[in-house]
């Protein structure tokens, strides 16, 4: 341990080594170069250079210790949360009113502008005429369908004909005649086959009457014959007569004969009208009940035109969707024509929660999720005077688009802790369309790892080069 005992006495005594015992003011007494070599060194800069080591080791110190936030960053603008509703009319159509003015604020269902409906009532009034007209063909083929199955020789009921409410004596008596008058059609087929029928029937009649009588006398006849042929053959009784009866049988039995066959031609033909009469009731209710299926259609067609016409109609005044404030009026003339879905007026919602619209870039996209909180800077406002605005996020686009200028950016909505901001000792309401930066916090960071992140991503590339 001699040495460290040597070490200590030359610490104590190193005042005493050399020529550091040499006051300032005896190297004032020397030449200036040795003055400038003998001179001790100022205390100043001995503690300027210790005080600079302190605060070095300080800041490395803070640097491991401490932390910082880290936040990303996007940009984008204030939105209504139910989004700015855009008026425009459905088709091409003339200003008939212009019932608000740039600014003015409306209330939800308010009427905003007037078309002229001159065209889409035409059209409405139409399709309301031919529905009525063919609910009342509807009527007419019910009740001609119902007078079908009544049994025949049944009066015609005007009961029986049941129109709409909105008909009009003029109509209701009109289609009161044309039912008559089907009916009469039908009645006059099936009067004119009855009377085939029953002609028929008197014919049969007839028939079998003068089959009763031949098959009555033919008998006779023929006895009468073989009796002649007896006495002709013994020569009582001339050729002549005998021939005369033995025609007489044989037409008789001709005729027995064909009226027999003429007979079944009758039943045949009886047969025949009563099919006819059969197929008259069923081909009228089929026809009958095929121009209802027909008109029913034409019903449910003009049904939906008619609600498709009177939608258009009821939209020739255009209403507010929502209470808000109009903005960008764009037309101003009555008589003025405006165009299928020409945007004619804005209308920013008003008393509703706002929203902010920022684009996230892709860098951030993996640190950002819903609920996490915001600061929202609202570029007109600076922050550093009138502070910031508390938000969260609350969607964040699953997608990303492409920009032009930032490459890939993922959409975010963030929703606003209030609508008003304190400027100069009052209360501000923020307005939709106003720029904003989001800040999201997206954790922590110690602040060496600023310094020593370009360090250690730098020195990693490069290893790995050849």
């Amino acid at each position: 341990m001699m040495w460290f005992s040597v070490l200590k006495d030359a610490w104590q005594n190193r005042h005493a080594m050399g020529d550091s015992n040499k006051t300032r003011e005896l190297a004032a007494f020397l030449p200036a170069a040795l003055e400038i070599q003998e001179a001790p060194p100022h205390p100043i800069a001995k503690w300027l250079a210790r005080s600079l080591i302190v605060l070095l080791v300080i800041a490395i110190i803070w640097a491991c210790v401490g932390e910082i936030n880290i936040v990303a960053s996007a940009e984008g603008k204030i939105i209504p949360s139910n989004r700015v509703k855009q008026i425009q009319p459905l088709e091409k159509s003339v200003v008939k009113k212009i019932l608000i003015h740039e600014g003015e604020h409306v209330e939800k269902g308010q009427a905003l502008i007037e078309l002229d409906s001159t065209l889409t009532g035409a059209d409405k009034k139409r399709l309301t005429y031919e529905r009525h007209s063919a609910a009342m063909q509807l009527a007419l083929k019910q009740a001609l369908l119902k007078r079908l199955s009544l049994p025949p020789q049944s009066p015609v009921e005007q009961s029986t004909l049941v129109l709409p409410a909105s008909t009009n004596e003029t109509d209701s008596l009109l289609y009161q005649q044309l039912l008559t008058q089907q009916w009469q059609e039908y009645e006059s087929q099936r009067s004119s086959l009855n009377n085939t029928l029953r002609k028929t029937r008197y014919e049969q009649a007839a028939s079998q009457e003068i089959i009763k009588k031949l098959e009555q006398t033919l008998p006779i006849i023929k006895k009468r014959a073989q009796k002649l042929q007896k006495l002709h053959e013994k020569n009582y009784v001339s050729e002549t007569e005998y021939l005369e009866l033995e025609q007489q049988r044989i037409e008789q039995r001709q005729d027995l004969a064909a009226e027999r066959q003429r007979l079944n031609q009758l039943k045949e033909a009886e047969s025949e009208v009563k099919h006819q009469l059969q197929t008259l009731t069923a081909q009228t209710t089929s026809q009958t009940l095929q121009d209802m299926a027909e008109v029913q259609r034409q019903i449910a067609s003009l049904d939906e035109e008619l609600t498709k016409a009177t939608d258009l109609n009821n939209k020739q005044i255009l209403y507010s969707p929502v209470a808000g404030q109009v903005q960008e009026l764009a037309i101003n003339t009555v008589g003025g024509v405006v165009t299928e879905a020409q945007q004619l007026m804005l209308i920013v919602p008003s008393e509703e929660q706002l929203e902010v619209e920022v684009f996230l870039e892709n860098k951030d996209i993996g640190f950002v999720h819903e609920g996490m909180p915001a600061e929202l800077k609202i570029h007109t406002f600076p922050f550093t005077k009138y502070g910031v605005i508390d938000g969260e996020v609350t969607t964040v686009s699953d997608d990303a688009t492409v920009d032009e200028q930032r490459g890939l950016i993922y959409g975010m909505h963030l929703l606003m802790k209030k609508n008003t901001i304190w400027v100069d000792n009052k209360e501000v309401r923020l307005m939709p369309g106003m720029a904003v930066t989001a800040e999201v916090k997206t954790g922590t960071r110690r602040i060496i790892e600023f310094f020593l992140a370009p360090l250690l991503k730098h020195g990693n590339e490069s290893l790995r080069e050849r």
